[in-house]
């Protein structure tokens, strides 16, 4: 009954901010205010430079500030769809019980790409010396540098592409990216991957394909926008070319201007998607049709990615 009671009394926030729920910034869980007409990448910056402090609508953990982390606030949805029993309050603890082999997971990164985004622009040089950024140190602590005056506008690949950036910083923290995976496989995966999703993908459809339980790990955490739908499940590059750079990590990034209108276009679009049917099995499983967002999601089957633009 908790677990319905939350979610219902998610949606109807979600009706009364005038958005769906899976269009639903999870970084709203850590500012009173509404957050809706706030620059997504700002908010991105600002959340991971640990300045979101308040309690707001969606935390469930009670963490804000630097302990923070939105994969772990809709513990509840995790709970109804694949059978979690996550304490989010406890996770930090690392018990090794059944309360905490799974956590939430965030599975496309947004720094990684905007970072990779900013160094790569052609007038990098120029605007970190007009905004100081040290060049010998990580951008990562300099995001306040970034954040003043809405710099990261300046840079030339994400001026370029700063409405595809701006919605991925809202989808990145959205139902639809979001996931479980088992608590010791979080920093494993983003060394060989980069946290691009098809690359992590690519790893289970080798390991589970000769187990024979490939089309069931992809229907239960509802990967379809993932694959195609071919004899195999074959997963989907984001680009071409994509998978001959898994052994080379540090060329897992967009390398140039089309490889990264091509991804942002994908990984949005993807994520949107499978959030749309999160929600809807949500809605099913709780008997909760009756919310209006619901009219655009009953007769709607999730789609492959070769059924996608």
């Amino acid at each position: 009954m908790e677990t319905k009671t939350r979610i219902e009394s998610w949606f109807k926030q979600c009706e009364k901010f005038e958005l769906k729920p899976w269009e639903w910034d999870f970084k709203q869980s850590y500012i009173s205010k509404p957050i809706k007409n706030i620059s997504p990448i700002r908010l991105m910056l600002e959340y991971k430079n640990h300045q979101l402090k308040d309690i707001g609508i969606s935390n469930v953990t009670g963490k804000t500030g630097n302990k923070a982390d939105c994969d772990k606030e809709p513990s509840h949805i995790y709970q109804l769809l694949w059978g979690t029993e996550n304490d989010p309050k406890l996770e930090s603890k690392l018990y090794l019980d059944s309360h905490n082999l799974l956590r939430g997971e965030t599975m496309n990164s947004f720094w990684t790409t905007f970072k990779n985004s900013v160094i790569n622009s052609s007038n990098k040089n120029t605007v970190y010396n007009e905004i100081g950024v040290n060049p010998q140190k990580a951008l990562r602590n300099q995001y306040s540098l970034l954040i003043s005056n809405d710099n990261f506008e300046n840079f030339e690949l994400v001026k370029n592409n700063i409405s595809a950036f701006e919605k991925f910083a809202t989808l990145s923290h959205s139902i639809g990216n979001f996931t479980v995976i088992p608590h010791w496989m979080n920093n494993g995966r983003y060394k060989f991957s980069q946290d691009y999703w098809d690359v992590t993908l690519q790893s289970f459809f080798y390991f589970f394909k000769s187990m024979g339980c490939w089309r069931n790990f992809v229907e239960t955490y509802f990967l379809q926008p993932y694959v195609n739908n071919d004899k195999e499940w074959t997963v989907s590059e984001f680009w071409e070319g994509h998978f001959l750079n898994i052994k080379k990590p540090k060329q897992l990034t967009p390398q140039n201007q089309e490889e990264l209108i091509e991804y942002l276009h994908k990984v949005n679009i993807r994520i949107e998607e499978r959030g749309k049917w999160i929600i809807k099995k949500t809605c099913d499983e709780l008997k909760l049709r009756h919310f209006k967002f619901y009219d655009e999601l009953k007769d709607i089957q999730i789609r492959f990615s070769n059924e996608m633009n």
